[in-house]
C-alpha cells in the first residue's frame, strides 16, 4: 500500500510539474511573439520611412538638376550677352574712327573751297580751263560737303543704335542676374533638403538595423524554446531550422513563398511561368534591376523562390566588391586598400564559413552595404575600381584561415576586442590604441579630433562628432534630469523605455516611488555632470576604450552612474537625431542650462577603423601596414576561392521587378538558354 502511495505521489508531482512548465513555455514564446509583433510594426513604419524619404531625395535630386541646367542655360546666356556686347564695342569704335576720318576729309575739302572762294572772280574764270570746269568744281565742292553731312549723320544715328542696343543687352543682363540669384537660392534650399533628407536617412538606417537584429535575437530565443520542448519529447517535431525556404524575412524586407510560379515577361508580354530558377544576365555583363529601388548590377540575377530572398546577384567577387560603398571614393588610395582587402576577407569568410544557404551575404550593412555599379560610376569612382583591382585576390589570413574581418567607421582612438564587444575571442580581434601625441594631447588617427561641431540646421556633417543642438533645447536642464532618470531606470530594470511610452514626468514619478530615486531626489539641483573614462579621469590618455560612469553633482550629493546605462538612456529618449554613436563620450557644459555631447567614434569599434586607415594613409602608411596593425598577428595572403558569390538584393526586392540592360539579355530557367531578349527590351519578374 505504502509504495502504490509512493507512486501514485511521483505521478501526481509529475504531472504537476508538466502542467506548471507548459505554460511557462508558452507564456514566453506568447511574450516574444508580442515583442517580434511590435517591433516589426516599426520596422514596417521604418521602412516606409526610407522610402519616402528616398523618395523625396530622388525629388529633391531631380529638381536640382533641371536647376543646375537652368543655370548652365543662364550662364551661357550671359556669355552671348556679353560676346554682344564685345562686337557691340568693337563696332563703336570702327564707327568713331570711321567718323574722325570724314571730319579730316570734310575739313581739308573746305580748305580748298575757301582758297577758291577768296579769288577774284575775273581770276577764277581765268584760271578756268574752261567754263564747264568752273561749274564742276563749283559743284563738287557742294555734293562732297552734302555727301559727308549726310554719312555723319548716318554714323550718327549708328551710334545712337548701338547704345540703345547695348543699354538693352544691360538690362537683359540685369533680368537673367536676377533669375541667376533666384535659382542659386533655391538650389541652396534645396541642397539643404537633400542634406536634411541625408541625416533622417542615417537614423533610420540606425533604426532598421537595430530593429532587424533585434527581431533576429528574439527568433533565436523563439527558437531556443521550441529546441528545449523538443529535446524533452520522445518525438521532437521535424523541419524546425531546416533551411526550407518557406518564406520569412531578411532585415525585415518580406521573401517569397515556395507557393505557386515564377511569371517571365517580355516587353509587356507573359512568356513563361515556372517552377524553376531564372537567370538573367546581358553581353555587357551590366543590367538594371527595378523593384522598391532601381540599382545596376554586373554579373547575373537570379530569381529563385526557394531561396529566401527575391533576387540574388550572382557575380565575382571582385565584381561585388566594385560595388562596396563602405568607404568615399574621394579618400586616399592606400585607405580604399586596406577598405578592399577587408571587405574582401569578410566576404570570403561568409562564403567559407558563414553564409544563408542559398546565398553568401545580404546588401546591407548585416554584412556589407552593397550599392551595385553606382559606385564605381559615382564620383572618383575610378579611384575605388583601382583599389580592388590592385589588390585583386588579397585577403587576411590568421591561423591558417580567413577571420571575419569586422570593421566600423571609426573607433574613437582605441578599437575594443572582440571578447569585449561580444564579436568573438579570435586574437587577431584585439583592442589596439589608435593615437599619436600631438604635443601633449592623444590624438586620434580617425576623425574625432573634430571638436565640438558648428551646428548647421537640425543635423551635423558627422553626428558622431557631436550632438547639441541648442537651437532645439536638445540638452537643455529639464531633458538632462530625464535622460539621467532613464539610465537610473536601466540600472534597476535593466530595460529602458521610450518617451513616448513613458513621458519625463511619468518616469520620474516612477522612480520617485521606487524608494525616492529620481535623479532631482538624489542630488537636488544639478550643478555639473562629468564623464569618468576607463582608464580614470576625463582627459584621454592613450589606452582610453570607453566611458565608464557618469558623475553627477548636485545641492544634495553626488550619484555615479553607469556610463552604458547613460548611452542607452541618451539614444532612446533624445529627441531628432541625437544619439551617442559609441561607448566613448564626452559631456560639455556650456551653461546651466545647455550641455553638449561629443562622440568619440562611430560603429562596434571593433577591427579596422575606416576614419583611422584614413588618416594612417594621409600619413604615409601603406595599406599592408595598416591592415597588419588593425587585425592582430594577421597577414595578407593571396587567397582563389573558386567561385562567384551570392549576394541577397534585400533593399531592392519585390514581388514584382523589372529587368533592363543596354546590351542583349539572356533568360535561363535552370540552365537552359531560353530566350535571348534585345537590348532595351524590359523583362518583368513576378512571385506568383
Amino acid at each position: 500500500m505504502a509504495k502504490i502511495i509512493i507512486v501514485v505521489f511521483l505521478i501526481l508531482l509529475a504531472v504537476t510539474i508538466i502542467f506548471k512548465q507548459t505554460p511557462l513555455y508558452a507564456i514566453t514564446q506568447q511574450q516574444i511573439e508580442q515583442q517580434k509583433s511590435q517591433k516589426q510594426q516599426e520596422l514596417n513604419r521604418i521602412l516606409k520611412d526610407i522610402q519616402a524619404i528616398s523618395s523625396s531625395n530622388a525629388s529633391v535630386s531631380s529638381k536640382l538638376s533641371e536647376l543646375k541646367k537652368e543655370k548652365n542655360k543662364l550662364n551661357t546666356l550671359l556669355g552671348v550677352m556679353n560676346a554682344d556686347l564685345k562686337l557691340l564695342e568693337d563696332e563703336t569704335k570702327a564707327q568713331e574712327s570711321e567718323l574722325v576720318g570724314l571730319a579730316n576729309t570734310y575739313s581739308l575739302q573746305q580748305a580748298l573751297f575757301y582758297v577758291d572762294s577768296q579769288k577774284n572772280l575775273l581770276v577764277t574764270l581765268f584760271e578756268a580751263p574752261s567754263l564747264s570746269n568752273l561749274l564742276d568744281r563749283l559743284l563738287y565742292y557742294n555734293v562732297q560737303t552734302q555727301s559727308m553731312r549726310r554719312q555723319r549723320e548716318l554714323i550718327t544715328i549708328k551710334n545712337e543704335a548701338i547704345t540703345a542696343r547695348k543699354a538693352l543687352i544691360a538690362q537683359e543682363q540685369a533680368s537673367i542676374q536676377k533669375s541667376l540669384s533666384i535659382v542659386s537660392q533655391q538650389m541652396a534650399t534645396l541642397e539643404n533638403q537633400q542634406a536634411t533628407y541625408a541625416a533622417s536617412l542615417i537614423k533610420s538606417y540606425s533604426q532598421r538595423n537595430s530593429l532587424v537584429s533585434d527581431i533576429s535575437k528574439l527568433s533565436r530565443a523563439a527558437q531556443a524554446i521550441i529546441n528545449k520542448k523538443a529535446s524533452s519529447s520522445s518525438n521532437p517535431p521535424g523541419g524546425v531550422g531546416s533551411g526550407s525556404g518557406n518564406g520569412g524575412s531578411i532585415g525585415g524586407v518580406t521573401v517569397p513563398a515556395t507557393s505557386g510560379a515564377i511569371s517571365i515577361f517580355v516587353g509587356g508580354t507573359l512568356f513563361k511561368k515556372t517552377n524553376g530558377v531564372v537567370r538573367v544576365n546581358s553581353a555587357n555583363n551590366e543590367v538594371k534591376l527595378k523593384g522598391i529601388w532601381t540599382t545596376e548590377y554586373a554579373g547575373t540575377l537570379e530569381f529563385n523562390k526557394k531561396s529566401g530572398a527575391y533576387a540574388i546577384n550572382d557575380l565575382p567577387l571582385d565584381q561585388y566588391l566594385w560595388g562596396l560603398a563602405e568607404m568615399p571614393s574621394s579618400w586616399p588610395l592606400e585607405a580604399l586598400k586596406v577598405q578592399a582587402v577587408a571587405g574582401r576577407t569578410y566576404a570570403t569568410y561568409k562564403m567559407r564559413y558563414g553564409g544563408y544557404g542559398k546565398y553568401d551575404l545580404v546588401d546591407y550593412v548585416q554584412d556589407q552595404e552593397y550599392s551595385g555599379l553606382s559606385k564605381i560610376k559615382g564620383s572618383y569612382g575610378s579611384n575605388w575600381k583601382s583599389a580592388v583591382d590592385s589588390t585583386s585576390g588579397m585577403v587576411l589570413e590568421y591561423g591558417g584561415k580567413t577571420p571575419i574581418a569586422y570593421y566600423s567607421a571609426d573607433n574613437g582612438g582605441h578599437s575594443v576586442s572582440g571578447t569585449e564587444s561580444g564579436f568573438g575571442s579570435g586574437g587577431y580581434l584585439a583592442a589596439k590604441a589608435d593615437r599619436y601625441l600631438s604635443g601633449s594631447v592623444w590624438t586620434s588617427y580617425g576623425s574625432v579630433n573634430c571638436g565640438y561641431w558648428i551646428i548647421q540646421g537640425n543635423y551635423k556633417n558627422f553626428p558622431w562628432c557631436g550632438q547639441t543642438l541648442q537651437s532645439e533645447g536638445i540638452n537643455t536642464m529639464a531633458r538632462m534630469q530625464d535622460y539621467l532618470n532613464g539610465a537610473i531606470y536601466y540600472g534597476i530594470y535593466g530595460k529602458m523605455v521610450t518617451t513616448s511610452e513613458v513621458s519625463a514626468s511619468s518616469l520620474k514619478a516612477k522612480l520617485s516611488a521606487y524608494g525616492k530615486r529620481s535623479i532631482q531626489e538624489q542630488v537636488g539641483t544639478i550643478t555639473d555632470i562629468k564623464h569618468v573614462y576607463d582608464q580614470g579621469g576625463s582627459t584621454i590618455v592613450q589606452g582610453t576604450k570607453y566611458t565608464k560612469y557618469v558623475v553627477v553633482t548636485g545641492s544634495k550629493g553626488t550619484v555615479t552612474l553607469s556610463g552604458t546605462a547613460f548611452k542607452v538612456s541618451y539614444n532612446v529618449r533624445a529627441p531628432y537625431y541625437n544619439a551617442v554613436y559609441s561607448t566613448l563620450y564626452d559631456i560639455k557644459k556650456i551653461n546651466n542650462d545647455n550641455w553638449e555631447l561629443w562622440t568619440r567614434g562611430f560603429g562596434h569599434r571593433v577591427g579596422m577603423g575606416q576614419y583611422g586607415a584614413k588618416g594612417r594613409a594621409g600619413i604615409g602608411q601603406d595599406y599592408v601596414f595598416i591592415l597588419k596593425y588593425y587585425y592582430n598577428n594577421a597577414n595578407v595572403v593571396q587567397y582563389n576561392i573558386g567561385r562567384n558569390v551570392r549576394v541577397a538584393l534585400t533593399k531592392v526586392g519585390s514581388r514584382v521587378m523589372k529587368v533592363t540592360a543596354k546590351s542583349e539579355i539572356s533568360i535561363y530557367d535552370g540552365g537552359t538558354l531560353i530566350k535571348k531578349v534585345p537590348a532595351n527590351t524590359e523583362i518583368r519578374i513576378e512571385y506568383n
